[in-house]
């Protein structure tokens, strides 16, 4: 293997773990990583380490503060807000071009998948098939630029959409709503369908924003 496919994979898999352990809270925002510490964890040297960390930046997992190191980002409801509006953007144009080339093919793997978050109890899986029922819808849009920035922008969003899974009454609303869009997308409701995701992205935002400012007013 050469060298920068095993730097290439060392750092992904370093990126993965880091990721995992700040979802769950086992590295709680404000939390300082130190290369040479998650390095000699790793057994590896820093260049892998720096690798993975700009990677958590650009899914907005941790902050460089130059002359202080990095660090976990807070999830607060402004940065909540900006991500949701560039995802009504972004994916209401995916959605629109995506509709006319849908199959139903695409409309079955789309039930399938809302078949298994329904059935799903476990926080991880849930927020898997629930970005994985997203691209699935956005997938015939045929356009991959479009689609890794709205991917980069659910990597920023999974730490949100875990908030609001802490709003018990909350967790079946997604499902049924992804149940609406999906019957909705057809070329005959495509209007439709992007009204319901709308409604989708702007009620899970304010859910979330009416959460992180409580929870920041009680500390």
């Amino acid at each position: 293997m050469a060298a920068d496919t095993r730097i290439q994979s060392t750092s992904d898999t370093i990126a993965e773990t880091l990721r995992h352990a700040i979802l769950v809270g086992e590295l709680p925002a404000g939390t300082q990583l130190r290369q040479e510490h998650i390095a000699a964890q790793h057994s590896v040297s820093h260049i892998p380490v720096r690798e993975a960390l700009r990677r958590l930046e650009s899914d907005g997992l941790v902050v460089h503060h130059r002359r202080r190191g990095v660090f976990v980002a807070e999830v607060n409801a402004d940065h909540v807000i900006e991500i949701s509006e560039m995802r009504l953007a972004l994916e209401a144009l995916a959605l629109r071009l995506a509709i006319p080339n849908a199959t139903d093919q695409d409309r079955r793997t789309c039930g399938r998948i809302i078949e298994k978050a329904e059935h799903s109890n476990e926080l991880a899986e849930w927020s898997g098939l629930n970005w994985e029922f997203h691209r699935t819808l956005y997938a015939p849009c045929a356009r991959p630029r479009l689609m890794e920035t709205i991917e980069t922008l659910w990597r920023n969003v999974d730490r949100y959409i875990r908030v609001v899974w802490q709003v018990s009454d909350y967790r079946d609303r997604p499902n049924k709503e992804h149940r609406r869009i999906l019957a909705a997308y057809r070329p005959n409701t495509a209007k439709q369908a992007e009204k319901l995701l709308h409604s989708h992205i702007v009620g899970a935002t304010e859910i979330a924003v009416a959460f992180l400012k409580k929870q920041k007013k009680n500390l």
